[in-house]
């Protein structure tokens, strides 16, 4: 039992270890401009050079240090490559409420758009999920996260009455596994103005405040025709060397390779191998469990093909089972 008890803590270490190790490289600037560009309407005629380099807020916000970690300034990169060293700082990104209890997000930051006369800033906030198919709707977590960056912004960039400073939220929303007729796809939830009666139309600013993203990368994401489904399909892969992935970063999306995007990518495929190989080790051990049940395999023959004691066979047959 210490023994699958200690199994058990270490393969959840590794998942975090994973994740941790995840969220750290989708946060380089360089990759969360291919996200924009494919995700927001407001990017797609943008390089994805100026929105990491001039577009993604590097500087400290004052106004809003209450709601935002602090980010550092853009790096200037001579050879042309998108600076991989820019990294959205994601760690403490946490909204606190006595009665909502806390919400941390993956990654946070704050984007601005282009080719506008004043200054519009949009906070977007970046979720990585294994699954998306968890055991609740995605686009309802979406919208809650959303309400919650909408929710936070009191007291630190509006107080009172002063709802005209409201920023728009965006929550986006990355599955890495998903079936076949779902992946590689995108899907956006918003908020849309209907004309019940009149002629009047309300300015789309004030009301598009929130929109929920959800990128679904899957089997098919690898050889998608859109860049940062591809992009990150291809960084999720499990059948792709640490060295296959750093190519693929280079050469095709001209991402500089610092050190810091060296280490993410190697950990995540060592990580993976092992969770990879956990998978199909439980996988087996469900498949001679089936077996048992419909009476093909005796428990000591499972026992013996699984290399297990009987006893211990029958302990998670049952747990299994229960």
């Amino acid at each position: 039992v210490d023994s699958e008890i200690s199994q058990t803590l270490e393969a959840a270490g590794a998942e975090a270890r994973y994740d941790a190790a995840a969220r750290k490289l989708v946060a380089q600037k360089s990759i969360l401009a291919y996200i924009l560009k494919s995700s927001m309407d407001e990017f797609a005629d943008v390089s994805v050079k100026q929105i990491a380099d001039e577009l993604i807020d590097g500087s400290p916000q004052v106004s809003e240090a209450a709601v935002f970690q602090d980010v550092s300034d853009v790096l200037e990169n001579d050879n042309g490559q998108l600076n991989g060293s820019d990294r959205i700082h994601d760690m403490s990104t946490e909204d606190i409420s006595i009665l909502e209890g806390t919400v941390r997000y993956d990654i946070r930051f704050v984007v601005k758009i282009p080719d506008v006369e004043e200054k519009v800033e949009v906070i977007v906030n970046i979720e990585i999920q294994n699954s998306d198919r968890p055991n609740y709707p995605i686009p309802k977590r979406g919208i809650y996260y959303g309400s919650r960056l909408i929710s936070s912004q009191r007291g630190t960039i509006f107080k009172n009455q002063e709802y005209g400073k409201i920023k728009k939220v965006v929550s986006i929303w990355i599955c890495e596994n998903t079936s076949n007729n779902r992946s590689d796809s995108i899907n956006e939830y918003l908020f849309e103005e209907k004309c019940r009666r009149g002629s009047y139309h309300e300015k789309t600013e004030n009301f598009d405040l929130i929109r929920v993203i959800v990128m679904r990368l899957g089997s098919e994401g690898v050889k998608s025709d859109d860049n940062a489904i591809r992009l990150l399909s291809n960084i999720f892969s499990s059948n792709k060397t640490a060295d296959e992935k750093k190519k693929l970063l280079s050469e095709e999306f001209h991402i500089n390779i610092t050190e810091l995007i060296n280490e993410e990518v190697s950990q995540m495929c060592n990580l993976s191998a092992g969770l990879v190989k956990k998978g199909k080790e439980e996988g087996a051990m469900e498949v001679l469990f089936k077996l048992v049940k419909k009476g093909v395999l005796s428990i000591s023959a499972a026992a013996e093909e699984a290399g297990i004691s009987s006893s211990i066979f029958e302990q998670k047959y049952k747990e299994f089972y229960n």
